[in-house]
């Protein structure tokens, strides 16, 4: 008797243990991932981009702070024959095995890399496509229709783990790696147009939200479970109170009521990224009469940036301020009915981007899209920042590019000044610069003696093949693979470099195998992100060259932190081993 009670009493207090092991091996997700729990990261202000296909280089150039990046779950998802150590990352999620390609996994890495090196705060996307072996992953009404963008299918078996294992491993490699940094996370597009974007095919509405709140529930678990103050977030179009035309659409705030009830019930954080476009889609300015009708109350049939406080308003006042909005994807187009409305286009951005910054509830503006498209383009839809080849690879940038760069800054320029005086008078409130940026004279030099040399540490920026250093010089080649019409060249990071004693910045410019047209030099020197002085002007191939840039009267020159020198063809193009030396940089 006495040895069964102490059986019984040794079993029971080893009990605790053995619920661990089986916890561990069970949600192996959830136990490693307890070190993630840095608060969540706030930026200088709101801009942000879908960044374009091989533009990371021209994203940065126009200092954004924010970015969204789709990641089409069924694009990672090795096929059996790729299958290998030599194609595919192998990855174990609650004991399988699954395989994730590399040549796109690698891909995602060489931007999110350097979108965190540069602090850009990254939102991705989750979505599943149409893909003929990957069928399964499709909730089962929706795989004979033709969509975008699909429910997923969350069976509670093997197809559902497999889009929670993808989802795992991108919150692991993602979170806050070498890899790359992503704090916030969209579950599917645009759920109240599920007839494109979140198609589940022919179910009732109640079935449809359940199915959604599915999605987002295990997303939220698996993510959070990796990072505790991620933010997930349910993505809304600009259809309010009136659905899209056509079967299988919603309102946006039925969406939005049932999805919160769910989330209220469940104990779910949720946030909101939403869709401000206008109307007409083709419409290139916020404040035109809007197509299908804005009101400043909820029953406005639309919310587009013209009416942003009433949704704003609204999720405070309903859901509190913690709920948080980012607007996601919105874009405006620079041509309209045939003719060239480019001067819109800037101005609607600019606006658009001043009432976001103005709004307490909105923490970034994500500008849609970089570049042109081709298809939207048929359509009337010219949202890009830059035209585009039949390829869709840039060629030249419109007005818009230089608005959206200097946007958040204190330069004046007749399209920011009028976007800055209607946001002002819509909202109350002043229009304040975030960034300073000065420009100076990139004057011709005679030969000099730095007093303070930066003779190494020069690292490639931009659009860079190899930098190869010989005592202090700098033999830097372009890469003819990426885009030919980024800036490219060396940088330098300091801790803080007082140059108040010599503040002239000299280099010498010699050897550049540039080719005939016109070739611009770029100086940028930095005091933390937010000050930034800039000169620049044209150089000559195949001819040494020397150049002073004069910061005496740059109130930032006592705590410098980076030094940029850039280069970008201004006529022709790039030929084959393009390349420069840059020496005899310094301070005198």
């Amino acid at each position: 008797m006495n040895r069964l009670r102490w059986s019984w009493k040794r079993g029971r207090s080893i009990l605790p243990a053995v619920l661990i092991i089986m916890l561990t091996v069970l949600f192996a997700d959830s136990v490693y991932a307890a070190r993630y729990t840095f608060p969540y990261p706030t930026a200088e202000n709101k801009k942000g981009l879908m960044i374009g296909d091989g533009m990371i280089e021209d994203a940065l150039e126009l200092n954004i702070c924010h970015a969204t990046f789709n990641f089409p779950i069924t694009h990672m998802i090795a096929s059996k024959s790729e299958r290998s150590k030599a194609r595919s990352y192998s990855y174990k999620y609650k004991g399988k095995k699954y395989w994730f390609r590399k040549g796109h996994i690698k891909a995602w890495d060489s931007v999110l890399k350097k979108l965190k090196k540069n602090h850009v705060i990254v939102t991705g996307i989750l979505l599943v496509d149409m893909r003929s072996d990957l069928k399964n992953l499709i909730y089962p009404s929706a795989r004979k229709l033709q969509s975008g963008y699909y429910t997923w299918n969350m069976d509670g078996g093997k197809n559902q783990r497999q889009i929670e294992a993808a989802i795992s491993f991108l919150a692991r490699r993602y979170t806050n790696s070498k890899y790359g940094k992503i704090v916030g996370w969209v579950v599917g597009n645009e759920i109240n147009t599920a007839s494109y974007w979140n198609r589940a095919g022919n179910v009732s509405f109640s079935k449809y939200m359940d199915l959604y709140a599915r999605m987002f529930e295990r997303s939220s678990d698996i993510i959070r479970s990796v990072y505790s103050n991620a933010r997930l977030y349910v993505p809304l179009d600009h259809f309010w109170n009136i659905r899209y035309e056509g079967n299988e659409t919603y309102k946006g705030r039925d969406c939005l009521t049932a999805f919160a009830n769910r989330m209220k019930r469940d104990g779910y954080r949720w946030n909101l990224a939403y869709h401000a476009y206008n109307g007409d889609m083709n419409e290139p300015s916020v404040m035109a009469p809007q197509k299908y009708g804005t009101t400043d109350d909820l029953d406005t049939p639309i919310i587009t940036m013209k009416n942003l406080s009433v949704l704003t308003n609204y999720i405070r006042k309903t859901y509190g301020a913690g709920t948080r909005i980012i607007l996601s994807e919105q874009g405006y187009s620079s041509t309209y009915n045939g003719g060239n409305v480019s001067a819109k286009q800037s101005e609607s951005i600019a606006l658009a981007y001043y009432l976001a910054m103005a709004d307490p509830m909105v923490d970034s503006f994500i500008y849609y899209s970089h570049v042109d498209q081709n298809l939207l383009t048929k359509l009337g839809s010219s949202y890009g920042l830059w035209k585009v080849s039949k390829s869709e690879k840039a060629t030249s940038k419109k007005s818009s590019w230089s608005v959206f760069k200097y946007m958040d800054t204190n330069l004046s320029d007749p399209v920011l000044n009028t976007a800055r005086k209607l946001s002002e008078k819509m909202t109350g409130k002043k229009v304040s610069a975030t960034r300073t940026i000065q420009r100076g004279a990139l004057a011709k030099s005679g030969k000099y003696k730095p007093k303070k040399k930066l003779d190494k540490g020069w690292k490639r920026c931009g659009a860079v093949r190899t930098v190869r250093r010989k005592g202090g010089s700098y033999n830097v080649l372009k890469d003819s693979s990426g885009n030919k019409n980024v800036y490219w060249g060396i940088q330098k990071t300091f801790g803080k470099l007082n140059v108040s004693g010599a503040p002239r910045l000299c280099l010498t410019v010699r050897d550049g195998k540039l080719t005939k047209g016109k070739t611009e030099l770029l100086v940028r020197v930095f005091s933390g992100n937010r000050n930034v002085f800039e000169a620049s002007g044209d150089i000559s191939s195949r001819k040494t060259q020397r150049f002073v840039i004069d910061l005496s009267r740059w109130k930032y020159r006592s705590r410098i932190t980076k030094i940029q020198i850039l280069l970008k063809r201004k006529s022709g193009n790039w030929k084959s081993g393009a390349g420069v030396v840059l020496e005899k940089i310094g301070f005198r």
